[in-house]
């Protein structure tokens, strides 16, 4: 029992729940006029100290899966899938998106996304979260964690389908289908360099750039 908690798998995750959680403990001690304002710094807070430690984690431990005992990728390979990868996840959202609203007749817009861009519009350093710090947690979580891990156990579309699924309803807005097909993505971009670097550049550089983009747009 004690190697299992003392594993690095269920360290990251304990850590992302953490991070998910603490903020929401500060709130009943905090005047209501100020709660959202505090649970915004909070966040913040609870995000640098959890990708911190999960980078800690990650540079103290070893993760025992055919993935990660494969060869180091050069520089150069982590960072043309890094980008590569950001042009995949960003066609996959848009074949997701369609089929999502032709198909299935669901809202093109997204109350996560828009929550988040109001959040962003009212305290700016709220960006480095959603650019930099939450896509750091999400990968370690969702593709070195859980994807890693059931690799070896059920394959690669077996792991790549519950890590993706895991992914999409974490963020619970109701679409599945988008945050799978970038689930899948990321996945791929992980499998193929064998390096967590890469997915990390991806979903960063995605979330950085539709951040923005939403940003100058309203």
């Amino acid at each position: 029992m004690n190697n299992w908690i003392r594993s690095p798998y269920v360290k990251i995750v304990l850590i992302y729940i953490l991070a998910q959680f603490v903020p929401a403990l500060v709130l009943p001690f905090t005047p209501e006029k100020n709660q959202f304002t505090v649970s915004v710094y909070a966040t913040m807070i609870c995000f640098i100290l959890g990708t911190a430690a999960m980078l800690w984690t990650n540079r103290r431990s070893t993760f025992d899966n055919s993935l990660e005992n494969s060869p180091r990728p050069a520089l150069s390979t982590i960072l043309t899938w890094g980008i590569a990868g950001t042009l995949l996840a960003f066609v996959g959202q848009y074949v997701a998106v369609a089929i999502e609203f032709f198909v299935f007749h669901l809202p093109l817009g997204s109350q996560n996304t828009q929550d988040i861009l109001l959040t962003v519009g009212t305290y700016p350093l709220f960006l480095l979260l959603v650019s930099i710090l939450g896509p750091v947690m999400e990968e370690f979580v969702f593709r070195k964690v859980i994807f890693g891990f059931l690799y070896d156990v059920i394959g690669g579309i077996g792991a790549a389908v519950i890590s993706s699924l895991a992914f999409a309803f974490i963020h619970m807005d109701g679409h599945i289908l988008i945050y799978s097909f970038m689930g899948f993505v990321f996945s791929f971009i992980y499998f193929k360099t064998k390096s967590i670097a890469a997915p990390i550049i991806s979903h960063a550089l995605m979330n950085s750039l539709v951040a923005v983009a939403s940003l100058m747009y309203y």
